[in-house]
This record gives structure tokens, C-alpha cells and sequence, in this order.
């Protein structure tokens, strides 16, 4: 790899980064990456900026240190390559890049945006400031940039979706500015993953599901420091979250993980709390090839009661999913009419007179 990296954009030293930032301030910080931060900045021109900047990768262990050596210059170049290129450059929900910085020597190695930031999902969700519709529109704009990635041949795989790695502007759009475990396309299989990242391509062409946790509508967001710790898989969460609905008795359109205090917000409706919950579940099923495009999580999500969409869309890709076996639970009782919804929709008559949201009954 090349330590002089040459880019159509501009090339900063690191005082002006520091400059920038006001040399990296406490009240300039915005939240972590994977080895490195994300600071808030401001050019002498007025220009508000956002700068990320990666560590030096350090380990007592000699083996993983040579083996780490390159990691963060690899991250610095994949994505000014990404972000240079028309894949990257052309999306309203990925970050745009104003230049970069690569001292390799004292490995000062950053980017700048042009992005005002508001904050980061991940803080957002912990300061509980967004409301349902909120929610759904960043859901769907996330599935949007996703299902952008992979239309692209070869297509793009971002093994790695994390709300700390989402950014809010100031008029409140997603802005996907970080690209860990980002490959194909013009990045090709150029950045370093480690042993244990490598388990994780199991479950592509889209998401992984250990780390897809966004909190959206469980209000449960996996923070930087959780990201390592095994039981804090969403998915074990999810499943004895079930278990205790199970165990305490439930009717079939109570059985979503949505929070209680989102159910009372305008545009929230039942079987849009189902519908998320049975997607999301089959998204996570990781045994199955069937699992939904994000094409098709896109047309889901669309389809929703809470956009005014067609939700005999989100019925007739929820039948087809769910005629699929969920993970290893064929002969189990315990997760009978939970992930075995057969069919979301209202009664015929209860059709006749409009988007009830008091529907007691859903047809199984």
C-alpha cells in the first residue's frame, strides 16, 4: 500500500484538523468509531464540518499489532475511494467527503465532511428525541441507501449498520459516514477483517445480525462498548423478550417489540408493530436462504399504515416469508403463534371501514 495517497479532493495537515476542532475539544465531540472519533468542526470561513479521525491500532501482542499494522490507512483509503467515486458520491443518504489528512509517519489519519451534524443515531436513541414517524422515516431511509448499495455490479456489502455509525444533519436526514466491513464494488476485498469479523459474512448479502440493533422501535440501542460482548445480541434480547410474552400470556397483535411509549404516538397503528417485529425477525434468520432483499424490506417498510402505503404489499411479502421455517424452532411449542403470525390482515369487514387501529382480531 502506497503511504502518499492522492485524492480529487483537499489534503489537510493535522494542525489544520486541529484547528478545526479546536484541537479535538470535549465540547466538539460527537461519538466513537471503530478505533477512532467523530468531532463536530468549523472552518475560518464559517463552514460547519464534521471530522473523524483513526487511531493507531495498539496490542500487546506482536502477531495481532503486524497484522493491525495498515488497518486504519486501509479504512482511510477504501473510503476516499468510495467517497471520490460516483457509487459513493450520488446518494443524498451517504456522507460527502471535503478531503482528507495521511501523516503516516506520526499516523495522524483523518477525513473531513461537509456535514452539519445533529448527532448520532446511537445518542439520539439514548435521549429518547425521536418520535414514531421519526422513526420510521430514518428506517426507511437507511433500508434506502442499503438497497442502493447492492444494485450495483458487483454490488456493495456493508456487513456493518450500527447507529453510531448513522449521523442526523440539521434538518434531521441520515447520513450513513462510516464504511467498516464495507467490500465489493470499487473497494473490492481490499480491507483488513479479522478472524471473528470473517464469521459474520455468514449472513450477507446485507446485514449483520449481531450488530443490527438500532433501538427504532424497541428504543434498545447496543452502544460502542457493547458491540463485543456476545450477550448483547440483539437477537438473544429479542427472542427472551418473546419468551417473557409467552410465559405471561399475550393476544396475536400484542406481539411486537415496539415500546409502550411509541404505541400512543400519532401514526403508530398495531399491525405496523407486528409487521416491523416479523421483519425484523426474518431478517435475522440467519438459517435460511429466504431471507427478504433489501428491495423488498424497502416495499415493506412502504407499505406500512404509518406512510399512508399499500399494506397489502406488507401482507403478501410477510406470507411469503413466513412460509419459510424460522431458526431451528420447527418442533418447538415455545415460540408457537409468536413468529408463526400466518397472516397480518384485518377482517374483511373490518376493511370496509378504513385502517382501524383497535383491530382485535388478526386472521391466522
Amino acid at each position: 500500500m502506497q503511504n502518499e495517497m492522492e485524492f480529487s479532493v483537499k489534503k489537510y495537515s493535522w494542525r489544520e484538523l486541529e484547528l478545526l476542532t479546536d484541537s479535538f475539544s470535549e465540547e466538539n465531540f460527537i461519538g466513537n468509531v471503530k478505533h477512532g472519533k467523530v468531532y463536530r468542526g468549523k472552518t475560518e470561513q464559517g463552514q460547519e464540518v464534521t471530522v473523524k479521525i483513526w487511531f493507531r491500532f495498539e496490542s500487546q501482542n506482536r502477531d495481532i499489532a503486524n497484522r493491525h499494522a495498515n488497518y486504519s490507512l486501509t479504512r482511510l483509503e477504501c473510503e476516499c475511494t468510495f467517497l471520490t467515486h460516483p457509487d459513493g458520491m450520488n446518494h443524498p443518504n451517504l456522507v460527502k467527503l471535503i478531503g482528507y489528512c495521511c501523516e503516516v509517519e506520526d499516523h495522524h489519519l483523518g477525513v473531513v465532511y461537509d456535514l452539519r451534524s445533529k448527532d448520532t443515531l446511537l445518542n439520539l436513541i439514548d435521549k429518547d428525541d425521536l418520535n414514531w414517524n421519526q422513526r420510521m422515516q430514518l428506517a426507511l431511509a437507511i433500508a434506502r441507501v442499503l438497497e442502493y448499495l447492492h444494485c450495483h455490479n458487483p454490488l456493495y456489502q456493508l456487513c456493518f449498520v450500527h447507529p453510531a455509525l448513522i449521523m442526523l444533519d440539521q434538518d434531521s436526514n441520515p447520513v450513513l459516514f462510516d464504511f467498516f466491513m464495507l467490500s465489493g464494488g470499487i473497494i473490492g476485498d481490499k480491507q483488513f477483517v479479522s478472524s471473528r469479523d470473517k464469521s459474520h459474512f455468514w449472513y450477507l448479502p446485507y446485514l449483520d445480525i449481531y450488530f443490527n440493533g438500532s433501538g427504532l422501535i424497541s428504543k434498545r440501542a447496543f452502544s460502542g462498548e457493547n458491540w463485543k460482548d456476545e450477550t448483547e445480541q440483539p437477537l438473544i434480547w429479542a427472542f427472551d423478550q418473546y419468551d417473557m410474552k409467552l410465559k405471561s400470556g399475550f393476544q396475536p397483535n400484542d406481539c411486537h417489540l415496539v415500546h409502550e411509549s411509541l404505541k400512543a404516538e400519532p401514526g403508530f397503528h398495531d399491525l405496523d408493530g407486528v409487521a416491523l417485529t416479523k421483519m425484523i425477525f426474518h431478517c435475522m434468520n440467519f438459517y435460511s436462504v429466504k431471507r427478504p432483499t433489501m428491495l423488498q424490506i424497502v416495499q415493506c417498510l412502504q407499505g406500512l399504515h404509518v406512510f399512508n402505503g399499500d399494506f397489502g404489499v406488507v401482507e403478501g411479502l410477510l406470507r411469503g416469508w413466513d412460509s419459510y421455517t424460522f431458526p431451528g424452532k420447527k418442533k418447538s411449542s415455545k415460540w408457537k403463534g409468536c413468529l408463526k403470525i400466518a397472516c397480518l390482515g384485518m377482517k374483511a369487514d373490518e376493511k370496509d371501514q378504513g385502517n382501524k387501529k383497535d383491530a382485535q382480531q388478526i386472521n391466522h
